[in-house]
């Protein structure tokens, strides 16, 4: 009965609104009006593109969420299986000992006849990556099993080819990959080797033919590994020559010179992962050159270089693990929005306020729990589209400020649009700790991105470790300047002058900050240092989405139809509630870490052992 009554309600919120004044989103997955407003109401972070060609776009992805966005709890309840007695014949290059739900093939098949994997591609939709970008957050919106991971990691493995791959591999591949024929994935960790690669031991030995390896070895954690689905699966796969770390691409079934398809190369999926969230996307752990000594693979860029060759994927998948992070935040508070306008409950406290039952979006602890996620979500996604705007720039100095902020994009989405996530759930209170309504499965899916592509911690050392020293501590002061100038070029309007000069106080001090730990990095106490990174990586990830939220405040407050608009108010009170509640607490981390000794430091193993 209990179920009922829920399943009930979540179809009467689905359906109806009991505030007259609300305008939902056109679907409850996400919201393209607010991405199209990020895309081109926003000058000073994306660079200008056409933009007749985004809302017809966004709709087409829309489109596509709305008919299949109900597909994706399958993906979450059926879990992929590992059954090697599935692969005893070899002779379908499709055979695979990974079973997937049915209707994964399908949904994955609607996604290339929509023509999503050839965005990019001038004989596609030629869009640019920005755009491409946003197109991918409606997609993953409704998707949060990581079920079109498999098209998200071809992508890249497509892009990485296209950029480092001779003329060779790409004529053979690439066409495939982008065209929805083969699937990609990146295989780095091992059992022994995750955020430090250069403990991995697969070994990739010449064969004496131009640019061909044998590879023996084992790799962990590689998503998409196998499924069955399609005819091959290329790997971008990291293995150790005499030279250092290579890249080599490494597919499942060999190709012929003529583009058919050739043997099976030696290796063989060992297992998959069973995963908290994210379950529409197996995991796997596999090995190489069990058969015949080595499996065949082609080196990509030069002997040695693969991790530099490696990274230009692993940034562009930075990119979108954040964009996945701040997805479901939105979605989250969208699904709580509905849930809070619909469920009656409680009574104004005011005097005189009348008797009767309010739907809880009209009590102040609520509006407080969505005004959280709204900061968080709306941030997060600006602060993702600007690096990817960033990404497609030819200036050295766009360049340059894109690796101050990767390690923030990847971090700081997947941190705070996790909290997001647990607001969502606490607005619907017990109904939201239930599998009757999707938070709970949005929060599991959502963990994952602090942990893939690179952990919250390896984050922070890079960007207090590396980016703040990069070019001589240029990259780091060029971001501190581009805040400065937003603070400048908004302390003006009445909107946004307070904003203006707290944002700009909090980077004063972030910058004396950053140039103490850097100046105790040179004198030799790095672990000193280091032990604040985290705390480091969260300031300056404050301070960027501070920056990302006066801006948007900015652009709103100076639209015409302002005071008419409440989503433009809504704009202006979303950076004032962020400013209020967590860029305040800037100015005290900088204290503190200028200040303090690390007890993170001074605590030993013995300390937690005993």
């Amino acid at each position: 009965m209990l179920q009922q009554t829920a399943r009930a309600l979540r179809a009467r919120a689905l359906s109806r609104r009991t505030l007259s004044s609300y305008s939902p989103p056109s679907s409850r997955f996400c919201d393209i009006n607010d991405l199209s407003w990020q895309l081109h109401s926003v000058p000073h972070l994306i660079a200008p593109f056409d933009a007749s060609m985004t809302m017809p776009v966004l709709e087409a992805a829309e489109n596509f969420v709305n008919a299949h966005g109900h597909l994706d709890p399958l993906f979450d309840v059926h879990e992929s299986k590992f059954e090697p007695a599935r692969i005893s014949d070899k002779s379908s290059p499709s055979a695979s000992p990974i079973v997937l739900h049915p209707e994964t093939k399908s949904l994955l098949d609607e996604y290339v006849a929509a023509g999503f994997t050839q965005m990019q591609d001038p004989d596609g939709m030629d869009l640019p990556y920005t755009l491409t970008c946003a197109v991918n957050a409606v997609t993953s919106s409704a998707f949060t099993s990581g079920v079109l991971g498999h098209w998200t990691l071809t992508q890249c493995a497509a892009n990485l080819l296209a950029e480092h791959g001779s003329p060779e591999l790409v004529s053979k591949y690439h066409a495939k990959l982008i065209d929805g024929s083969w699937t990609g994935t990146m295989a780095l960790s091992e059992t022994q080797a995750g955020s430090s690669l250069l403990e991995i031991r697969t070994k990739a030995t010449p064969t004496g033919n131009p640019g061909e390896y044998k590879i023996k070895g084992a790799k962990m954690w590689t998503s998409g590994a196998d499924h069955g689905m399609y005819d091959n699966v290329i790997h971008m796969l990291l293995a150790k020559t005499e030279a250092g770390i290579s890249l080599f691409l490494v597919p499942k079934n060999l190709v012929n010179d003529d583009g058919s398809l050739g043997a099976r190369n030696d290796y063989e999926i060992n297992g998959v992962n069973h995963k908290m969230g994210c379950r529409g996307l197996a995991n796997c752990y596999w090995s190489l050159g069990d058969e015949t000594g080595g499996a065949t693979g082609y080196l990509i860029g030069e002997e040695g270089k693969g991790l530099n060759c490696m990274f230009f994927m692993m940034n562009e998948m930075r990119i979108h693990v954040g964009i996945g992070a701040a997805v479901c935040g939105k979605r989250g508070l969208q699904e709580s929005l509905t849930y809070a306008v619909d469920r009656i409950q409680g009574r104004r406290k005011q005097p005189n306020s009348p008797p009767k039952p309010i739907p809880i979006i009209e009590h102040n602890d609520v509006k407080r729990m969505l005004l959280q996620q709204k900061a968080y979500s709306e941030g997060a996604m600006m602060l993702c589209l600007f690096a990817a705007s960033l990404s497609e720039s030819s200036e050295k100095s766009n360049k340059l400020l894109l690796e101050v902020l990767i390690p923030l994009v990847k971090s700081w989405p997947s941190e705070w649009c996790l909290e997001a996530n647990k607001w969502a759930i606490q607005v619907l209170g017990g109904y939201g700790f239930t599998r009757d309504f999707p938070l709970e499965q949005i929060y599991r899916d959502n963990r994952l991105n602090m942990i893939h592509e690179g952990t919250a911690g390896i984050q922070s050392l890079d960007l207090l470790g590396r980016k703040t020293m990069m070019a001589d501590g240029a990259a780091f002061k060029l971001f501190l300047s581009r805040v400065g100038e937003a603070c400048e070029r908004h302390s003006s309007d009445p909107a946004t002058s307070a904003l203006s000069a707290q944002l700009a106080s909090a980077t004063e001090k972030l910058a004396d900050t950053t140039l103490h730990l850097v100046t105790k990095m040179a004198a030799g106490e790095v672990d000193e240092a280091l032990a604040s990174s985290h705390d480091f990586l969260n300031a300056v990830g404050h301070v960027a989405v501070g920056w990302m939220w006066i801006e948007q405040a900015g652009a709103a407050a100076a639209d015409p139809a302002y005071e008419e608009s409440h989503f433009l108010q809504g704009k202006v009170l979303a950076a004032k509630y962020f400013y209020e509640n967590d860029l305040s607490k800037v100015p005290e981390v900088c204290s503190r870490l200028r200040n303090s000794v690390s007890v993170v430091n001074s605590t030993t193993a013995s300390h937690l052992l005993h």
